[in-house]
């Protein structure tokens, strides 16, 4: 790992503190009655733990920064379609419905980031879609948009 990548999880353990303590500021209240303060202190925490495990793993890491796989350069085009991909998530998803529409959409992002066999990421894109579908409605009970097909 190289002395950026050790800066940067730096920079992100220190703003998840800073993001945790505002949280408990405001007030977390219960697990039956959250406070406003309760999501982004999860969220704090969940990026501190991140961070935390990046800071690890730079100063275990034995590997010099010339021996860091990888040309270095950023891939402008991805990010382009990753931006457009979420961006045409944000547009159609009331008229799609949440479940078909986050297939779709995590089909073009596998589709775009993985190299395996077509079926296989057909798989895990409907298993996701279906398990986020489960998880927001069927457990937490949230209401998602159903689309024109009413699923």
């Amino acid at each position: 790992m190289t002395r950026r990548d050790r800066i940067s999880a730096l920079f992100f353990l220190g703003l998840s503190l800073f993001i945790c303590v505002q949280s408990v500021i405001i007030g977390l209240g219960t697990p039956d009655t959250p406070g406003s303060g309760m999501l982004p202190f999860c969220a704090g925490t969940g990026m501190g733990l991140l961070a935390l495990w990046l800071v690890i793993q730079s100063f275990r890491s034995k590997k010099a920064p010339d021996d860091v796989p990888g040309d270095g350069a950023f891939r402008w085009g991805k990010c382009f379609l990753v931006c457009i991909c979420l961006f045409g998530y944000a547009i159609v998803v009331d008229w799609l419905g949440f479940v078909l529409t986050t297939f779709i959409a995590v089909l073009a992002l596998f589709h775009l980031f993985e190299s395996k066999k077509g079926w296989l990421v057909v798989i895990k894109a409907a298993l996701i879609a279906i398990g986020n579908y489960l998880f927001f409605v069927e457990g937490l009970g949230l209401s998602l948009p159903r689309g024109f097909l009413g699923w």
